[in-house]
């Protein structure tokens, strides 16, 4: 595409202006299209409308095999549902399954399983051979998966009742717009029959972001797919796995570039390090009581909300400081045991040793072992404040955490800096967030 002399790479696609459409032009598209709809409907020639488009995958998209469709079609009494004592109704064992080339499924050169009699009239009659595509299969394993040991029933009703809905489902965006669009059309459908408790499956979907390699993503074609066992045999299953949870936000995904990797190996030695020699038996210290409480409540957030990277860089700086401590002999063992506590999700086996090491028979992965903290202990003390003019960070203020809007106001609008920004001007606009942020905006 050529406009103005410079060649563009792809077609324009973003926000523009009207253009050829009479009293309309030079109105922004959005706008146009409101203006353009008023329009129609004062000359009473239309209504405005959504209209939707949905791919059929779940027949129209054949495969060579699938759930084959419970129906029986008789030249008499037309579609007919296979009984119920018939059900499931079984794929035919065969050699050959390749397609044909006719646009039929593979199942309709299956003579001998094609060819039944009507289950109503008796008469001869052929089964349906399309089948249903893989995704109406997983629209509905949610319902399955608690009652796999019933035979009689496809999910039962105690159960489903029980675990239903999911509260979390994780996966890539493409499960967004195919497979979780099936699940909740299932889901609505045998809700509306009483079958199921709730209409939506699943009550919070999280997209996980992808790994690529030095900013490309990962293929056979280029070359650069890893093999995981290679790393985990040469640094360790949990070095591999906090670095791989160290990437970047789960949701976003990150670049591997396995230079990084050996800084998890020194964040496990030092951990090693640092909870064997604790053994300070000290818990009146008000600074690393408070220092222990914030970790326990800023990875327990982190962890909740899927930010295991930042989880992960609290505990390495907490690790950090117990390493230096242990140097000088003062560590605690309180302190060594929560760390070991907060890290066992992410790095399992290590933890295990460790714990056991430090003179427990139990598990570190039994119920009852992660730490509570303290809401108060745990509430930062003195808080850092941005000062912003028009956007623009220009100061900022050391406060008691807490510290209300109003003061925060007072307090950054006698700010020297400030002061001399405004030369005089009131400002438009102040906005305060406690602990944050107080934006000054004077155009």
């Amino acid at each position: 595409m050529i406009s103005g002399g410079n060649v563009e790479e792809a077609a324009y696609n973003g926000d523009g202006t009207l253009v050829n459409s009479g009293e309309f032009d030079g109105l922004p598209a959005e706008e146009g299209k409101r203006r353009i709809v008023e329009r129609l409907i004062a000359l009473r020639r239309g209504q405005p409308s959504v209209q939707y488009k949905l791919r059929d995958w779940l027949i129209s998209r054949q495969r060579y095999w699938g759930p084959p469709i419970p129906i029986i079609h008789c030249p008499k009494d037309g579609p007919v549902a296979v009984p119920e004592e018939d059900l499931p109704v079984l794929l035919p064992a065969v050699e050959d399954f390749r397609p044909r080339g006719t646009g039929l499924s593979p199942l309709a050169t299956v003579e001998e399983w094609v060819h039944v009699p009507c289950p109503k009239c008796g008469e001869p009659a052929r089964r349906e051979t399309d089948v249903s595509d893989t995704f109406l299969d997983s629209a509905w394993y949610h319902l399955r998966y608690p009652s796999t040991d019933f035979d009689d029933v496809p999910f039962d009703k105690e159960r489903t009742d029980t675990w239903l809905p999911v509260n979390m489902y994780i996966g890539g965006n493409e499960h967004a717009v195919r497979h979780l669009l099936y699940a909740r059309f299932v889901m609505r459908v045998l809700y509306d029959m009483g079958l199921v408790p709730a209409p939506e499956p699943y009550t919070r979907f999280r997209a996980h972001g992808m790994i690529i390699m030095d900013g490309a993503k990962m293929s056979k074609s280029r070359g650069n797919v890893l093999n995981p066992d290679e790393y985990i045999e040469r640094y360790g299953a949990d070095t591999v796995r906090l670095f791989m949870m160290y990437l970047g936000p789960y949701t976003l995904g990150g670049d591997f570039r396995d230079k990084g990797i050996a800084g998890m190996t020194r964040f496990i030695n030092r951990t090693w390090r640092a909870t064997q020699l604790a053994t300070g038996d000290d818990t009146t210290d008000d600074s690393r009581e408070r220092r222990r409480h914030r970790l326990i409540k800023q990875v327990e957030e982190d962890i909740a909300e899927l930010r295991y990277n930042t989880a992960i860089a609290y505990l390495m700086e907490f690790a950090r400081d117990l390493d230096h401590e242990s140097s000088a002999g003062s560590a605690r063992r309180i302190d060594a045991e929560t760390l070991l506590k907060l890290l066992a999700p992410f790095a399992p086996f290590v933890t295990e040793e460790l714990w056991e090491r430090t003179g427990h028979e139990s598990s570190v992965h039994e119920r009852g072992t992660w730490p509570a903290y303290d809401a108060e202990l745990a509430a930062p003390q003195r808080a850092s404040v941005a000062i912003t003019v028009n956007g623009k960070r220009r100061a900022e203020l050391e406060v008691d955490a807490g510290t209300p809007e109003d003061t925060l106001t007072a307090l950054a609008l006698a700010n020297p800096r400030v002061v001399e920004l405004l030369g005089g001007r009131t400002p438009r606009k102040v906005i305060a967030v406690v602990d944050r942020i107080v934006n000054i905006v004077t155009d």
